[in-house]
């Protein structure tokens, strides 16, 4: 006759440490290759942002070379790069990427911009956009020509601005958009970028008869560093 008794407890309690251990062991299996081959989309995000920080370390140093070069012509302070500026030009200009629109942020910060159809444009040729205005600028007076920007050029080599930060956003229509932030801000009114100040009528004050200009060689010292044809 076939047996009916059930099996004995001790083969049933036999066989758990066996199925422990195997399992055990294969959830070590699974945390020691986690750790030694990260995921792949881990890979690549880091990967991602180092290519950001280099091309953003790039870009810095040219935005810094392009502005001082202009004001070492004219014996001005250097500007420094500052990244709390750029972080501040890269926020506003991601609310303009989709509608690419030359607005300003009316921060607490001095601010250019430049904007181009294609999207091959670099900071060099931003900033000297901006230097361009030079040629619209008389120091004498504290004006801009009639009917001509002259702003951009003066923020860039306003005396008591320090520091610069910038960013290059390509727009979503395929143009670009260039914000700079400058701090301590330019361009007070009845004020020139050389710190020389002006009354309401646009006359210098001065308190001593103004020496002789010395003959320069060039009406214009910007004349070696960039050609505006």
């Amino acid at each position: 006759m076939p047996s009916t008794s059930l099996p004995r407890p001790a083969s049933l309690i036999s066989s758990i440490p066996i199925i422990l251990v195997i399992s055990i062991s294969f959830l070590n299996i699974l945390a020691v290759s986690a750790h030694t081959h990260p995921p792949h989309d881990h890979h690549h995000r880091r990967h991602g942002s180092g290519l950001r920080r280099h091309h953003r370390s790039r870009l810095s140093r040219e935005f810094v070379h392009a502005h001082n070069m202009v004001r070492q012509q004219l014996n001005l302070p250097p500007l420094t790069w500052d990244r709390n500026l750029a972080r501040y030009a890269r926020r506003w200009a991601a609310k303009r990427l989709f509608d690419c629109k030359m607005m300003h942020s009316y921060g607490p910060y001095g601010e250019n911009i430049f904007w181009g159809g294609k999207d091959h444009w670099t900071a060099a040729e931003a900033v000297q956009s901006w230097v361009k205005e030079n040629a619209f600028y008389d120091p004498d007076t504290n004006h801009c020509a009639p009917g001509e920007m002259c702003g951009h050029y003066t923020q860039v080599v306003w005396k008591s601005s320090l520091r610069v930060g910038c960013t290059r956003t390509k727009c979503a229509n395929g143009g670009v958009l260039v914000f700079c932030e400058y701090d301590p801000p330019g361009n007070y009114i009845n004020e020139n970028p050389f710190g020389k100040v002006f009354d309401v009528i646009g006359q210098p004050q001065t308190t001593t008869s103004p020496e002789p200009e010395t003959p320069s060689t060039s009406s214009n010292p910007l004349e070696a560093l960039f050609s505006f044809n």
